[in-house]
């Protein structure tokens, strides 16, 4: 009896997991134990060894400044890119998707190109476009008379972070466009065709038919969307570095400037441990989000 319960333990392929799962704690398990237990030491490159400090670094990082400016500009730069990336992805969609358009599949290959285009060479580019004195953006907008001189995009306190949260949009927005437009390939033609007999107009449509169709598909890319955008790094890094001063600088980049230019690797570990709690938070309800989807 003993033995057919081994075998039926064995054959479940509970053991062809292991390995897998032996990958998954080594790369993912143990850095993050591992950061977790370096945020309670106090490690400096300068200092002998680990100090045990317990939680001292975390109440002093949640007062600190630096972390509370980096903190409300993460918000910013989360809600504000999250927000326009869904608009216009989803506008974008509803544009593509609809049978008067000719050509969709040329729009929908050129609108792919910044999805496709690596981040760092993205942000050269538009860094070259955002030049105060060569950018084509200012010289653009000067000669249709928006502005009358040339602004400095990148290196204003007022403009550094909105021009970086451009890129991010004009990087991200396509991925929104796929899903929507997938979602809405799906939605049934008799629906609709049973509306219009009804009398609903297009509103009408979109609201009982289209929008009840698409909506867990909404909110699966919007929290997709707050998960990506609250670890992204690379726009704000090529295009401002977090400047001009502390203006554009998001809990990334503050863990990146303790860890590898102050080297101070308790207080960084303590950073992203904050970080990792709420991109957790997101992640925990984007995984019941798509249960739920698949129970259904």
């Amino acid at each position: 009896m003993n033995n057919k319960v081994k075998n039926k333990k064995f054959n479940s392929g509970v053991f062809y997991i292991i390995p897998a799962l032996l990958v998954v704690a080594s790369v993912m398990l143990f850095p993050i134990g591992y950061n977790v237990s370096q945020s309670f030491f106090e490690n400096t490159l300068f200092n002998n060894g680990w100090e045990f400090v317990g939680l001292k670094q975390y109440a002093e990082v949640l007062v600190d400044p630096n972390f509370l400016n980096a903190l409300w500009n993460t918000i910013k730069w989360t809600l504000l890119c999250v927000v326009f990336q869904f608009l216009l992805g989803a506008i974008c969609a509803l544009v593509l998707s609809s049978d008067l358009l000719r050509r969709r599949g040329i729009l929908r290959a050129l609108i792919m190109l910044s999805w496709v285009l690596p981040s760092v060479i993205g942000s050269m580019i538009w860094k070259w476009m955002y030049h105060t004195d060569f950018g084509i953006l200012n010289a653009v907008l000067i000669r249709i008379g928006l502005i009358s001189e040339p602004l400095s995009w990148t290196g204003t306190s007022s403009l550094a972070l909105i021009s970086a949260i451009i890129v991010n949009v004009w990087k991200m927005f396509p991925l929104v466009l796929l899903y929507i437009e997938a979602s809405l390939q799906s939605v049934p033609v008799e629906l609709y065709q049973a509306a219009a007999v009804d009398g609903a107009n297009s509103w009408d449509r979109f609201k009982a038919v289209t929008l009840p169709h698409i909506a867990g598909t909404c909110k699966t890319v919007v929290l997709l969307l707050t998960i990506w955008t609250l670890n992204s790094f690379t726009f704000i890094y090529v295009l401002t570095g977090g400047g001009p001063g502390t203006s554009s600088q998001v809990l990334s980049l503050l863990i990146h400037q303790e860890a590898f230019v102050k080297f101070n690797f308790g207080r960084a570990a303590t950073a992203s441990t904050l970080l990792f709690v709420i991109v957790a938070i997101f992640s925990s309800f984007y995984i019941r989000s798509t249960m739920k989807g698949d129970e259904q």
